[in-house]
């Protein structure tokens, strides 16, 4: 009863099931006069129909239907038992059958009118419902009361209500019409009152039927609370009536009295747990419930209740989807893709899009709920597609989805996707921002996006924008990786070793928002230390703050603050004694010949411990010719740093016998010592 915002298709499928039940059909069966018929329906499909095997009586007739294509009857019941199903195309088809045997088989006529009202083919529908108005004298009143049901549909409802009135009057001028002709009939005075009672008590089941569909008018036209009087009316009239709770527990929901409508759901449902069709309207009855509420649990909880109703539902009828249940489908599908249960949610979509059925927006809710189970590939098909959709529709569309999720997850597919397609992504995510622009996780992913094809100061930008937003412990990573970039355009980074940074083979503008007018090696400290603020001990980051600022910046004081706060951390890092020994020896800092041989000599050790004495020559080279300065600068004992300088020059010519430069040093020292 509340408008449906996500379902589009030809016509609006009317929330009503037929009041003449299936134990009216089985009196009808038993009292139809043996002159009106050519043959007695089979006894074991009105045993069936009374026992409620369903499945059971359709194979029946059908079998019947086989042995003798000409009595009518047959196909009226299997299209009664088809339409109590929902199952509308194929109760279509069998009235028609029916009709074109008999056609003047009235009871036909009007079922076949309902069924045209619920496929949505009003003008067809039409056509019946005069037919019968004209020529049925004795059925006026399930007439007058389709005539009200097509007015429904075509949302005229004033006019239905007073369809739905008429309907009430001709009912009891009609009963006390035939309440009066039965007392008049030949008979026992018992048989009379036996007719008189049945003729009350289906007269009170249509009658319960008419003040529920002009409730339904009530609450269409926005006056629920009367609707529920005419459902109070309907109860009291059929107390047996289960349709009625249905009708009265979405009045509830207009009203937000949720409690209510959950409370008559469950009287259905507690009466008689096999009838598929409470289980089919109780799903779409919990589904609304589940949309319109605001509590976070209360609406999970609600879209459970109408999963579990719509999977009893399918149970119970083992339907295929056709046009007549996508609704089924579909909600079942949003259900649980409004609970992020993607995996089951995408099954039911593929199911609805077979039909194959377009509802409203189901390209993107299936593109989300592939996005969900990580098929990318097909999530951004499926995106793709809906940005299509709404393409094609009029003007008076207007999407409840906004581009803030829709390009993020179209931004999601691409960046996630084997292989990533960074650009793709980048298209999208910036889409995104442009209604949502305060999105941490897409900001971030365009700047890695961006990173990772080599666009280093679009990269930074986009770091700086996710860096405003604020940092914590779960994304101090963004420090880093901004410090990294900053490398990058300051030519110093190497390769990206620390972080997976993929490339894509298209081109990008690398120095795309790069200003020319600002120290990158000064930047990228800035970021890499509010990094260590969180992570004090990462020695990678570390190690390359120093570097930059002793072999860039050469900022000889705090290259090696960092180079011992890493030694601090790391005692056996090779690499930091060499960088401090060169600093000192090759001019980054003030020369001390002293100091560098401390941690060259040192550097030795360690690289030699694990690679041998020839693991890195350079350095080997450079000990000796540290002892060699030492020795002409005369600022240490000469004699020994000239030994020692031999010394290391022979090691070292062991490593590389063609250096003739270390050779010429060799030879020049030979003599100097006493």
């Amino acid at each position: 009863m509340l408008a449906n915002c996500y379902w589009i298709e030809t016509g609006k499928v009317l929330k009503e099931r037929t009041l003449i039940t299936l134990f009216v059909v089985a009196i009808l069966i038993a009292t139809v006069p043996l002159a009106t018929l050519s043959q007695e329906p089979d006894e074991r499909v009105k045993q069936a129909i009374e026992s409620g095997d369903i499945q059971g009586a359709i194979g029946l007739l059908q079998s019947a239907i086989e042995a003798d294509h000409s009595f009518y009857f047959n196909y009226y019941l299997l299209g009664k038992l088809h339409y109590d199903q929902m199952q509308y195309t194929q109760a279509k088809d069998q009235f028609e059958l029916a009709l074109d045997k008999k056609s003047k088989h009235w009871e036909s006529l009007h079922l076949y009118a309902r069924t045209l009202i619920a496929l949505g083919l009003y003008e067809e529908a039409s056509e019946a419902v005069n037919r019968g108005l004209k020529k049925a004298k004795n059925l006026k009143a399930v007439f007058e009361n389709a005539a009200g049901l097509l007015a429904s549909a075509r949302e005229d409802y004033e006019e239905a209500d007073r369809c739905f009135r008429r309907a009430l009057a001709e009912s009891e001028t009609g009963e006390k019409k035939k309440i009066k002709d039965l007392r008049n009939s030949p008979g026992t005075d018992e048989e009379r009152q036996r007719a008189i009672d049945s003729l009350i008590a289906a007269n009170a089941k249509q009658n319960a039927e008419f003040h529920i569909n002009l409730g339904d008018a009530n609450f269409y036209q926005g006056v629920p609370g009367l609707a529920i009087i005419e459902y109070e009316k309907a109860l009291q009239i059929d107390t047996a009536s289960t349709e009625v709770y249905f009708h009265w527990a979405e009045a509830c929901l207009e009203l937000k009295d949720y409690n209510c409508a959950i409370e008559k759901l469950s009287i259905v449902l507690s009466k008689d747990s096999t009838y598929a069709p409470a289980w089919n309207r109780a799903g779409g009855i919990y589904y609304k419930a589940a949309r319109s509420s605001r509590q976070r649990t209360e609406r999970k909880a609600r879209f459970m209740d109408a999963i579990g109703s719509y999977k009893k539902y399918l149970q119970l009828t083992d339907i295929q989807p056709d046009s007549s249940n996508a609704r089924v489908f579909f909600e079942l599908a949003m259900a649980y893709a409004s609970i992020n249960g993607f995996e089951d949610a995408a099954p039911y979509f593929e199911k609805v899009l077979s039909i194959p059925m377009e509802p409203r927006d189901i390209y993107f809710y299936f593109g989300k709920s592939l996005w969900g189970i990580r098929n990318y590939d097909r999530s951004a098909e499926m995106l793709l597609k809906h940005i299509e959709w709404v393409e094609q529709q009029d003007e008076e569309y207007k999407s409840s989805i906004r581009d803030a999720e829709l390009y993020q997850l179209l931004g999601d597919s691409y960046y996630y996707c084997k292989p990533k397609q960074f650009s793709k992504a980048v298209k999208y995510y910036k889409k995104s921002l442009e209604d949502h622009p305060e999105q941490k996780r897409v900001l971030q992913n365009v700047a890695v996006a961006y990173h990772s094809l080599k666009s280093y100061g679009q990269a930074i930008e986009y770091y700086d924008l996710r860096i405003a937003l604020g940092i914590d412990s779960n994304s101090v990573s963004i420090y880093k990786n901004a410090g990294l970039c900053a490398l990058n355009i300051a030519g110093n980074a190497g390769e990206d070793e620390d972080e997976e940074f993929e490339e894509e083979e298209e081109f990008v503008e690398s120095a795309g928002g790069v200003d020319p007018n600002k120290n990158y090696n000064e930047i990228a400290i800035s970021y890499m230390d509010r990094f260590l603020e969180y992570v004090p001990n990462d020695t990678t980051v570390i190690l390359r703050i120093a570097n930059t600022y002793l072999y860039q910046l050469e900022d000889c004081t705090n290259g090696v603050q960092y180079f011992e706060r890493l030694l601090a951390l790391t005692p056996d890092n090779c690499q930091a004694k060499k960088s401090l020994g060169y600093a000192y020896f090759g001019g980054l800092c003030n020369k001390s010949y002293s100091k560098a041989l401390g941690y060259l000599t040192d550097a030795y050790q360690c690289f030699s411990k694990t690679n041998g004495a020839c693991a890195d020559p350079a350095l080997v080279k450079w000990v000796a010719q540290c002892y060699h300065l030492r020795a002409v600068d005369k600022t240490g004992d000469t004699n020994s740093d000239y030994k020692n300088a031999i010394e290391w020059y022979r090691k070292y010519l062991k490593c590389e016998p063609n250096d003739e430069e270390a050779q010429e040093s060799l030879n020049d020292i030979i003599f100097e010592v006493n």
